[in-house]
C-alpha cells in the first residue's frame, strides 16, 4: 500500500485520543468492575467485531499463520499490559499515568540492543538515562497518587514495551489483522478464565462506561493499525505524546485533576529525551542511505 502520510498521521493522532478515551472510561469503570473484567469485555467486543468483519469481507484465510506461538506470546503480553494500564488509572490521575507510560520508548531503545542486536550509541543511552531522571521526578515523593498506581504505571510502560518489541518481530511475516485477531482472542481466553471468581453481571446504570472502553478499545486498535500501515512509524511516533494533553484535558474534566508541578517537569523531561531518540534514529538513517 502506497504512504498516505497527512492521512496517516490523521489516524494515528486519532488513535492517541480513543486510547486515552479508553483509559479515561476505564478509570470510572473500576469503580465498579476488577480491570481483569475491563480487558475481557474489550477484548470480546474487538473479537467479535473483527470476526463479523473478515467473516462480511469472506477473508478468514488471513487468520492462517505459521507462528501461533509469537502470537500468544505477544496476546499474554498485550493482556498483562492492559490489565496494568487500567489497574494504574485506577489509582492515579489519567496526565500523571498517561506521562508515566511514555517510559516505554525508553525501554524499547535500552533493550533493543541486547534483545534486537541494534547498536545504541551513546548520545541514545543518555536520552534513555535523562528520561528515567524524568520518570523518578513524576514518581517523586510529593506525587498527587498512590505508591501501588505508579508501581502498576511503570510495569505497564515495561509491558507496552514488550508488545512493541514483538509486534516488530511478526511485523516481518504477519498481517496486522491477523495479529490483532489473535491478541484478542489470548485475552478473552486469559480473562475469560477468571471470570467465574471476579466478574459480575454489568449493571444497566453503568453500561454506559463499559460501552466507552469497549467502543473506544475496538476503535483504537484499527485506527493504529491502519496509521502503520499507510505511514511510516518513525514519522508518526511523536505524535503519541499528544496523548499528555488529551490525559490533562480529560483528567480535569471529568475528575477534577490538574497535574502538579513535578507530572509537568517530569512529563517535559520524558518526552524531550524521547523525541531526541527519534531525531537520533532518523539523523541515523539518514546517514546509511
Amino acid at each position: 500500500m502506497k504512504h498516505n502520510i497527512l492521512y496517516g498521521l490523521f489516524l494515528y493522532a486519532a488513535a492517541i485520543f480513543t486510547i486515552v478515551a479508553m483509559n479515561s472510561f476505564a478509570k470510572l469503570a473500576t469503580e465498579t468492575y476488577h480491570p481483569f473484567e475491563l480487558v475481557f469485555y474489550r477484548n470480546l467486543a474487538g473479537l467479535i467485531v473483527i470476526g463479523l468483519f473478515l467473516f462480511w469481507k469472506k477473508d478468514m484465510v488471513v487468520l492462517k499463520t505459521d507462528r501461533p506461538k509469537a502470537h500468544i506470546v505477544r496476546g499474554l503480553v498485550g493482556t498483562l499490559s492492559a490489565f496494568l494500564v487500567f489497574s494504574a488509572h485506577k489509582y492515579l490521575p489519567v496526565a500523571d499515568a498517561t506521562a508515566l507510560m511514555y517510559a516505554a520508548p525508553l525501554i524499547i531503545t535500552a533493550f533493543s540492543g541486547p534483545l534486537l542486536k541494534e547498536k545504541v550509541g551513546l548520545y541514545r543511552w543518555a536520552a534513555v538515562i535523562v528520561g528515567f531522571a524524568g520518570v523518578l521526578i513524576i514518581v517523586s515523593p510529593s506525587g498527587s497518587g498512590s505508591l501501588i498506581g505508579y508501581a502498576y504505571a511503570f510495569a505497564a510502560a515495561f509491558t507496552i514495551a514488550g508488545v512493541s518489541l514483538a509486534l516488530r518481530d511478526l511485523g516481518h511475516t504477519e498481517n496486522p489483522t491477523t495479529t490483532v485477531f489473535y491478541f484478542l482472542l489470548t485475552g478473552v481466553v486469559v480473562t475469560g478464565i477468571f471470570m467465574p471468581f471476579i466478574g459480575s453481571m454489568p449493571q444497566i446504570g453503568t453500561l454506559w462506561v463499559l460501552a466507552g472502553v469497549c467502543v473506544a478499545g475496538v476503535l483504537q486498535q484499527f485506527l493504529k493499525t491502519k496509521a502503520f500501515v499507510i505511514a511510516p512509524a518513525s514519522t508518526l511516533s511523536p505524535l503519541q505524546f499528544t496523548g499528555l494533553v488529551w490525559g490533562v484535558l480529560f483528567g480535569f474534566l471529568f475528575f477534577n485533576d490538574w497535574p502538579t508541578a513535578h507530572v509537568w517537569i517530569g512529563g517535559a523531561v520524558v518526552i524531550a529525551s524521547n523525541l531526541f531518540i527519534v531525531w537520533r534514529e532518523r539523523k541515523k538513517k539518514k546517514l546509511h542511505v
